[in-house]
């Protein structure tokens, strides 16, 4: 029995600092107070991902221990219930068909954990024979959720303020030239007066677009509100802004200002003739001045294009990010012709600069709310996505007597695949069945990655017969995927339905696994419906 003293002691190193693996190296010190197990393995669960994102092992055979939890983690992970009692025995059943080490006798797991989650699961090896709960009463006293949910938290959020500064480094150089140019700016208006009124209307558009790019996330109205300010410059003209979107069907985004007495040209540059000009664009580095066609075509810019567009003086400049054109400002002026001054081409690129830094700030808001609904490994959506879009369908189904099927596909002998090829033709495999999900999938459907090698169709709207033959014409697609090594790869499929099967979410999904199930017991590679036992909904 430990005393309080002994306890007080355990407890002033887990909370005496946050420092994530002098937590762990305390932990381990309790138990090693405790049991002195020869082996001893923390593995730290994601509540975000779900999954065990790193392993700890201590003591000399702490090894051997290393080698067998990679086995058995995947079942913890997916058997893990939050009501079951956080401790338990791993028997040689568990770890079938790695060798279990006699030495090692029974490996005992306690969970981690609160009333709602869980922040790690310790493996205790080599103590001899114990009642599992008793080892987890002996590890209440020491509060080691707390202790390690703290930890991990500060952890998480000193990797993100790394990985966000790192980021902004870049953004904070561009802001820093920009109040550079501002300085400058500042300075010749005092010495040439004759431009002062000028230059301030200059700076106070740029300031108001600047104001508008850090005020919102949405780039598309802040490069019209930029369009709008500078139209309003030039004399009976046009300011347009494109953009290029990156991966994308609707590749080029067009914004424009026109005064009243000029026709709009925006849908001239969605013509083959426009994607030439924005080509052009592309590859220039800095502002070219397209009032002479000779110098213009020399340029690499069309110039019967150019004479469409019906202006006396233009000028193009270019929106840089990274060292990469992704678009441009095209200014017209319609109704005399302009000498662009250097204090124009000054202006006009800090708006380019401004602008760029808007786009990445918008870029960067968009990867982000990415990557929360996106499995990283596959680009589908996760389990967080799914589960999300699943509770909402069901409601939806249920409120209008609509049918909701749910298919499940799990990847065949991935840790034979795994085992015998590596874990990069292991996640190729998942990838590929990813690639056929979402290829095959209607519009109104999700595809969606579980977790390991489980993925989930929801098909709303839609029957048991029409899912049954969705679910077998993508089972064969999946069969005919062919990877490095393996070769043709197969998946197990459960088929579930509302109202047929269920009559809640969670129930629907249990269906479908136990058809899934259904379909590996009898033999993989195969598609089955929930059988619906005698006299039972």
């Amino acid at each position: 029995m430990k005393t309080v003293m002994d306890i007080a002691n355990h407890q002033l190193r887990l909370f005496g600092t946050l420092h994530f693996e002098e937590v762990l190296s305390a932990v381990h010190g309790v138990c090693d107070s405790l049991w002195s197990p020869p082996a001893l393995g923390l593995l730290i669960w994601d509540t975000d991902l779900e999954v065990f994102s790193d392993t700890f092992f201590y003591g000399p055979r702490g090894s051997e221990l290393e080698a067998l939890t990679e086995v058995f983690a995947g079942k913890i992970e997916r058997r893990f219930d939050i009501s079951d009692p956080p401790f338990g025995a791993v028997s040689a059943f568990d770890v079938t068909p790695v060798p279990y080490p006699d030495a090692l006798g029974p490996i005992y797991y306690v969970r981690v954990q609160d009333a709602t989650a869980l922040t790690a699961v310790i493996l205790i090896a080599g103590i001899g024979t114990h009642e599992p709960a008793e080892l987890h009463a002996a590890l209440e006293p020491f509060s080691l959720f707390l202790a390690l949910s703290n930890a991990w938290e500060v952890r998480e959020l000193k990797r993100e303020n790394e990985r966000l500064r790192s980021r902004y480094d870049d953004l904070e150089l561009t802001n820093s030239t920009l109040e550079e140019q501002t300085r400058k700016l500042i300075r010749d208006l005092e010495l040439k007066d004759i431009l002062r009124h000028r230059r301030i209307e200059d700076e106070r558009m740029l300031y108001e677009i600047s104001a508008a790019a850090r005020s919102s996330l949405e780039i598309h109205p802040v490069l019209q509100t930029a369009c709008d300010r500078l139209g309003r410059k030039i004399d009976q003209g046009r300011a347009i802004i494109l953009r290029v979107l990156a991966n994308e069907e609707d590749s080029l985004f067009v914004s424009e200002y026109h005064h009243d007495s000029v026709e709009p040209v925006r849908d001239k540059f969605l013509t083959d003739e426009g994607q030439r000009f924005v080509n052009a664009l592309l590859s220039k580095t800095a502002p070219c001045d397209l009032s002479d066609l000779q110098l213009a075509e020399r340029a690499g810019f069309e110039p019967a294009f150019l004479r469409s567009l019906e202006y006396q003086s233009a000028l193009v400049v270019p929106i840089i990010l990274r060292e990469r054109t992704i678009g441009g400002i095209f200014l017209h002026e319609c109704g005399l012709s302009r000498s662009w001054s250097i204090d124009d081409l000054s202006h006009f690129g800090a708006l380019a600069d401004q602008l760029s830094v808007a786009v990445e700030n918008a870029d960067l808001h968009e990867e982000k709310k990415m990557q929360a609904v996106t499995d990283g490994l596959t680009g589908i959506s996760n389990r967080r996505c799914f589960n999300e879009v699943f509770a909402k369908e069901f409601e939806r189904a249920k409120r209008y007597a609509e049918p909701l099927s749910l298919v499940v596909f799990d990847l065949d002998y991935l840790k034979k695949i795994n085992d015998t090829y590596g874990h990069a033709v292991g996640d190729d495999a998942i990838k590929a069945i990813a690639g056929v999900l979402s290829n095959s999938s209607r519009s109104i459907d999700l595809a969606a990655r579980y977790g390991g090698e489980e993925f989930c169709l929801l098909l709303p709207n839609t029957h048991l017969e029409e899912s049954v033959l969705i679910a077998e014409r993508i089972r064969k697609l999946i069969n005919e995927v062919e990877v490095e090594g393996p070769g043709f790869i197969s998946s197990s499929v459960g088929v579930a339905n509302f109202p047929l099967h269920a009559s809640d979410p969670d129930e629907l999904f249990e269906r479908a696994d136990q058809a899934l199930y259904s379909a590996k017991q009898g033999g993989r590679n195969q598609v089955r419906v929930y059988n619906v036992p005698n006299g039972h909904p």
